[in-house]
């Protein structure tokens, strides 16, 4: 994997102040990321909501970009995701997005 290019990605457009891998671009991401040979392990989900109206989250980073706004963690995840192609993780992605419609909900990418 091209740790370089793939860590320039992360600290410009990572949507947090912190570790946490959430985009507002995933689908960018996820592109940068199978270009360089990465694969991500794990996906654990996170509501994007206006701070203390979460619907399914429950706590966790304020929107760097936008203060009023939040991504909560919900109890959503899916791991052994490392044998994956990247179309299987996009697709899995827009199965969430589509049975969960009612959120707005971004997933939050573990590395393997």
């Amino acid at each position: 994997m091209n740790n370089e290019q793939v860590s320039r990605y992360i600290q410009k457009h990572k949507a947090v102040d912190s570790d946490a891998l959430i985009f507002q671009d995933w689908e960018n991401f996820l592109n940068t990321l199978y270009l360089n040979n990465g694969h991500i392990s794990m996906i654990i989900w996170y509501e994007y909501c206006r701070i203390n109206e979460q619907k399914i989250g429950m706590g966790g980073y304020a929107d760097k970009e936008n203060r009023e706004y939040m991504w909560a963690e919900t109890q959503l995840f899916e791991t052994d995701m490392q044998e994956r192609t990247l179309n299987e993780i996009l697709e899995y992605i827009s199965e969430m997005r589509d049975k969960y419609s009612c959120y707005d909900l971004y997933p939050e990418f573990h590395l393997y």
